[in-house]
């Protein structure tokens, strides 16, 4: 079916919206959709039409992204630059607590249905250190699992540690961490309590 012009000019201002809610370059926000710069172009000039998937990709992660910065939430790409700044500076620890730190701002979002979850469906990059990046994707899947399994983030489904990476409880130990360890962080390679995994 033809396009008209409205629906042209119309699809062109609302992802031309969509780039200004996400606060974000064209770079980026390209990256994040999973397209090019010269084709996001395209579409926010209304010389190309994009796909409906793409479309609604667009829309949803610029409602996501702008309500993350109203409310001062953790977004994948923020949260994953925030890692990597501190495992560069060597405090594992640091790192270890941004991540729960993202997972419990998510689990609020994702029971009080706020549109910031959404936000987490997509990332344009990865950790640097696989273990973090396998801990992410843990965490962020079980949740979106723990609420709605057609929403699980497709980043996060199948990173796995080829190496497992034990992180022992202070108190206890490796073999306690190991039979505490929940099965669905055991199956990645990720053996951490349920207990450490706990905020208070």
């Amino acid at each position: 079916m033809e396009v008209a012009d409205y629906e042209r000019a119309q699809i062109a201002d609302d992802m031309r919206s969509a780039l200004a809610d996400a606060g974000l370059t064209q770079e980026a926000f390209a990256r994040l959709l999973g397209t090019s710069r010269p084709r996001l172009s395209a579409y926010l000039s209304g010389r190309t039409i994009p796909s409906a998937a793409l479309y609604q990709r667009a829309l949803r992660a610029g409602r996501a992204l702008k309500s993350s910065r109203a409310h001062g939430w953790m977004t994948p790409d923020r949260t994953i630059d925030e890692i990597d700044a501190a495992l560069a500076d060597g405090d594992d620890q640091w790192a270890f607590k941004l991540v729960l730190q993202a997972r419990d701002q998510l689990a609020y979002q994702l029971r009080n249905r706020e549109a910031g979850s959404d936000a987490w469906l997509l990332r344009s990059r990865e950790i640097a250190d696989p273990r973090f990046e396998a801990l992410l994707a843990a965490l962020i899947g079980h949740e979106f699992a723990s609420y709605d399994e057609r929403r699980i983030p497709e980043w996060s489904r199948d990173i796995r540690l080829q190496k497992p990476w034990l992180q022992p409880n202070a108190r206890r130990g490796a073999e306690w961490t190991r039979k505490n360890t929940p099965p669905w962080l055991a199956e990645r390679g990720i053996y951490i309590s349920e207990h450490d995994l706990k905020t208070a």
